[in-house]
């Protein structure tokens, strides 16, 4: 089980696979910076720009927030330590599950990067989000196909950090809109159950903070304690 800074040099080389641009951060942020730091190798893919997520239409104008979300991206990975990034390609809130050109750009990242492990969404996309759901599909079907023998964790949470943490959040900002609550794991299935510490949490505030075009409601809405306190630990489940 990952708990601490010092496991996570046993996830080795990480690739992590995500729908929009923030998933990667929001979800394992901190993971990815102590692992940079480590000098493991840290691959991280985003399907698409999310160019329909504008909070602000005259601050953010959709005709423009792919291009923004872009380079938002580029600053956040940049404060957490992120080099090799790369974009699949595909348009917001239309990732198809069965997607072949998808499932064959996965698996070729993965024959190149060749990762020990790799962290994307389960099942359920986390927050029920179809295009979540369908990089599950794809990471699924690309591993297969690959023959791949890294370790699968898929975003988990546990309903003690909800409680104690992220539900803060939820309630005023609906993070699990598609869905009525997020599926809880217990304690035993969080196979990483990594809490950030005060330095880390100050990396992944800063990196979500350079996102202002999905984050800026958050920001204004909630302390800087309360936000990092919420996103403090990063929690994941092994694939079966």
């Amino acid at each position: 089980m990952i708990l601490s800074v010092n496991d996570i040099g046993k996830l080795g080389s990480i690739l992590g696979v995500w729908a929009h641009p923030d998933d990667e951060t929001m979800s394992s942020g901190g993971i990815m910076a102590t692992a940079v730091k480590n000098g493991q190798k840290v691959i991280c893919l985003t399907a698409t720009k999310g160019e329909e997520g504008s909070q602000d239409e005259r601050r953010w104008p959709k005709s423009q927030l792919a291009k923004i979300r872009q380079k938002e991206l580029e600053a956040s990975l940049k404060i957490i330590g992120i080099k090799n990034h790369h974009w699949l390609g595909f348009l917001d809130g239309k990732c198809d599950a069965n997607s072949k050109k998808a499932v064959e750009i996965v698996s070729k990242y993965i024959m190149k990067y060749q990762p020990d492990t790799i962290l994307t969404f389960g099942v359920d996309g986390f927050t029920g989000h179809d295009d979540h759901k369908a990089v599950h599909t794809w990471v699924a079907k690309a591993v297969t196909f690959t023959k791949s023998r890294a370790n699968i964790y898929y975003t988990a949470i546990t309903k003690k950090h909800y409680i104690n943490g992220l539900k803060t959040l939820d309630e005023e900002l609906n993070i699990f809109y598609n869905i009525k609550e997020p599926k809880f794991v217990s304690e035993k299935e969080c196979e990483i159950n990594f809490k950030l510490s005060p330095k880390l949490s100050e990396i992944k505030f800063r990196a979500l903070k350079a996102m202002p075009s999905q984050t800026e409601v958050m920001l204004k809405g909630f302390s800087k304690d309360i936000i990092c306190n919420s996103l403090s630990v990063e929690q994941f489940e092994k694939a079966k």
